[in-house]
């Protein structure tokens, strides 16, 4: 059955950014990745520094996108495992490129580095042409490509996770949208889920609804909020959580009890990448 357009957690008010982002005193610390984005300027500047002031501020996973970004002398993969793992963080979720990727190569980088999770940032027919548009041919003529992904990640010790956008939740003609055609075309051994809550909820989708449902395939999550008042762009809507829509406060006891998958702070492009991973931190810490 399609996903539907539903409702959860009616009138979430938009939250004030926490100034303070030490951990919460007398909490365990529970597990919180960082995705790199949130912090890719500061990372630009200094990819050590940053690591360690992540850890700082409570965080014990960072994932990073094994491929460069474009912003320079970016440092190979396992470079980045090895300051990651000096920081004291985990190394976390690493990512596939979207398009023009060595995936033979990157999964053994990935292996080479003691990742556990690799993930795909999103399917090429929705980013080849025009960004979330795509026809239900294109798409059902890549997904051999991702089952063949998947049962390679998996003979290398790695899973494999799809990572959801808004129009993965939106269905295509004949009425199944992407992501349920995913979930009936391949095995759960071979393709898990890193789901993006905010994505889900941008495309309409109650996003506790979709965890539910997913359940044990769900390898990770990407915890941001949605602002729709800000910019121009989709992107330029994605904040962190507690600061948009989505009523985080209520979502993050509720999210505990559906999964253990690690959740991870992910902001697109915050205008201070620091500021907003030690808000997404002090949020999550007090809300969880």
């Amino acid at each position: 059955m399609s996903l539907r357009r539903r409702e959860v957690l009616r009138g979430g008010a938009a939250l004030a950014l926490l100034g303070s982002a030490a951990p919460v005193a007398g909490r365990s610390k529970a597990p919180l990745g960082l995705a790199d984005i949130t912090v890719l300027k500061e990372l630009n500047r200094d990819y050590a520094g940053t690591l360690r002031a992540a850890a700082a501020l409570g965080y014990t996973h960072f994932g990073f996108r094994l491929a460069s970004y474009g912003g320079g002398n970016e440092p190979s993969p396992q470079d980045k495992a090895k300051m990651v793992r000096d920081a004291g963080l985990e190394v976390g979720v690493v990512r596939f490129p979207p398009v023009r990727a060595d995936h033979d190569r990157l999964i053994a980088e990935a292996a080479g580095i003691g990742a556990k999770v690799i993930a795909m940032s999103a399917a090429p027919p929705f980013i080849s042409r025009q960004l979330g548009v795509a026809t239900r041919a294109s798409f059902e003529a890549w997904l051999p490509e991702l089952v063949a992904l998947g049962a390679k990640c998996r003979a290398a010790g790695l899973i494999f996770a799809y990572h959801n956008h808004w129009w993965d939740v939106i269905p295509l003609e004949g009425g199944e949208t992407p992501l349920d055609i995913i979930l009936r075309s391949t095995s759960p051994t071979d393709v898990a889920i890193e789901l993006d809550l905010a994505w889900a909820w941008y495309g309409g989708v109650a996003p506790l609804d979709l965890l539910a449902r997913l359940g044990p395939r769900v390898a990770s999550m990407h915890l941001k909020d949605i602002d729709r008042q800000l910019g121009k762009s989709t992107t330029d809507h994605a904040v962190v959580i507690g600061a948009g829509e989505m009523d985080y406060a209520a979502l993050l006891p509720r999210i505990r009890r559906l999964t253990t998958a690690v959740g991870y702070i992910e902001v697109d492009s915050p205008p201070d990448g620091l500021a907003a991973a030690a808000a997404g931190a002090r949020f999550f810490r007090e809300h969880r």
